[in-house]
């Protein structure tokens, strides 16, 4: 299935899902990314508006990939979710997601906004499993994916170097049904 160009949306109790549109890359978005609090286990660490207008575009053009904003049910947004690939031929697809605004961390919107996704490619794509990969330092996310019932499948060691640290790279998946 081709998702380019797609424009599905997603309403959870607390959180709404669209695809992000050129006019999403702000000051405010591009802050989060620029901040060593927020990008400390991102693989980008600096971006400009331009730069965030060209990564939406990239984004919504994949086939493979669908790149949503996570928005409040007042408008303000808080952060990013993405399915990417999405593997039709492998009944899978892997999740990535990103609270930027602090001041929306460990309230359990990046939980609602993945299970919003997870549960249309259960149901919908009739895929199953879904993925996702975290840096092993990350133990906030690792304990939250579990909670959602994720399993570790796999540690790359030694994965990924982010100024003088290495991290390992911890691969989960979520069967359906489990």
């Amino acid at each position: 299935m081709d998702y380019s160009d797609a424009k599905f949306s997603f309403e959870g109790p607390r959180v709404t899902l669209r695809i992000m549109e050129d006019g999403d890359a702000t000051e405010r978005y591009a802050g989060w990314i620029n901040d060593p609090e927020v990008n400390r286990f991102l693989g980008t660490k600096h971006t400009t508006v331009q730069g965030l207008r060209d990564y939406i575009a990239q984004k919504n053009l994949q086939k493979d990939a669908l790149f949503f904003g996570i928005f409040l049910k007042d408008g303000t947004h808080i952060g990013t979710v993405k399915l990417e690939p999405i593997e039709h031929e492998k009944n899978c697809a892997t999740i990535a997601v990103m609270i930027g605004d602090k001041t929306c961390w460990g309230k359990g919107y990046a939980a609602e906004a993945m299970q919003l996704l997870i549960d249309w490619c259960f149901q919908e794509l009739k895929f199953d499993e879904v993925n996702l990969g975290v840096i092993a330092k990350n133990a906030a996310a690792i304990r939250a994916y579990e909670k959602m019932g994720f399993v570790e499948t796999k540690r790359e060691m030694a994965y990924v170097q982010y100024g003088d640290e290495v991290h390992d790279h911890v691969l989960m998946a979520l069967k359906k049904g489990s």
